[in-house]
């Protein structure tokens, strides 16, 4: 992450804000439009939006009406303030003072949702800053691109598996599972939920009928926790991170079981959450590999220095 001024900062949270507080079925890519912000990246955003407000929601058990009362932009300006001061070289007391400061912040249910909006917004602006990036298979962007664009509008998909097996789903979250990016939906004629890789979607479209989850989150969380239990490929992993301001504290489409963020006493931050092990978790650890460490479990460590070891003699 780039270094900002305290000002440019309280500009992309005002942004931001302004994007929170917009219904998911409004004119949404207007505000995207005078944001100079691509399209696809918005609807991502907004997206991330929803599933904050839902994890905040689960973790709290409020309703919607505590977004009503938030000052969205308040606290994440706060917060950036002192995740700034604290990536900062300070004198012992100012630092001694922040400190448990930061340590309430980080503590705080809304810390997670800060971190994933803040992730968000920061790709949306590098890709309006570098928007030669490559493109992955365009098909499985198109089907990603699909399914948020229906879980903003609440419409219901049309899939078509290898088998020639026609469902009418509605979506209810991106995740990996079983090393797989895979779509978790709730089935239009009985509400159960199942779990499709998108590499088994041969066909997607949108359907005609608009239909919102009865799944809540939680219960969707309880569902990804099951299915990882019962393929026995769940570890609960601790890391400590040194300068989490200018890292990436949330891998993509990684179902973060019961997360837990701690400041320790040298304003490291100490992670934790049950997460599927897996290449793209080892890519996104990779990523900050100067700046983090694996406390537990121990085998992981090993699996990580081994994971390492390939990519640099691939990149060699």
């Amino acid at each position: 992450m780039k270094v900002k001024s305290l000002k440019s900062q309280a500009i992309m949270w005002t942004q931001l804000t302004e994007f929170a507080d917009l219904d998911p079925k409004s004119n949404w890519q207007e505000k995207a439009q005078e944001a100079q912000i691509p399209l696809a990246m918005a609807r991502s955003l907004m997206v991330s939006i929803q599933e904050a407000k839902q994890e905040l929601i689960r973790q709290t058990g409020h309703d919607q009406e505590v977004f009503q009362a938030w000052d969205w932009a308040q606290w994440c300006r706060m917060t950036h303030v002192m995740e700034t001061l604290a990536s900062e070289n300070l004198s012992s007391p100012l630092k001694q003072m922040l400190i448990p400061l930061l340590k309430e912040q980080r503590l705080h249910p809304a810390y997670p949702v800060y971190l994933q909006l803040r992730q968000k917004w920061i790709e949306c602006e590098e890709q309006v800053l570098s928007p030669e990036t490559p493109e992955l298979d365009v098909f499985g962007q198109h089907k990603i691109h699909l399914i948020e664009e229906c879980l903003l509008d609440q419409s219901t998909l049309l899939i078509e598996t290898p088998t020639k097996k026609v469902m009418t789903l509605i979506p209810c979250k991106i995740a990996f599972l079983e090393g797989e990016l895979s779509l978790v939906a709730e089935e239009t004629h009985d509400h159960g939920l199942l779990a499709l890789p998108l590499s088994e979607i041969v066909n997607i479209k949108k359907a005609d009928k608009i239909k919102s989850s009865r799944a809540s989150s939680h219960e969707i969380a309880e569902f990804i926790s099951a299915l990882r239990e019962m393929s026995d490929n769940e570890t609960r992993l601790v890391l400590k991170i040194k300068d989490p301001q200018n890292n990436k504290l949330l891998p993509d489409y990684h179902f973060l079981g019961k997360p837990y963020l701690v400041t320790n006493p040298d304003g490291d931050l100490i992670w934790a959450a049950w997460v599927e092990p897996s290449d793209e978790l080892f890519d996104w650890l990779y990523e900050m590999r100067h700046k983090v460490e694996i406390l537990e479990p121990g085998e992981l460590v090993l699996d990580f220095a081994a994971f390492c070891e390939e990519k640099e003699r691939k990149i060699a």
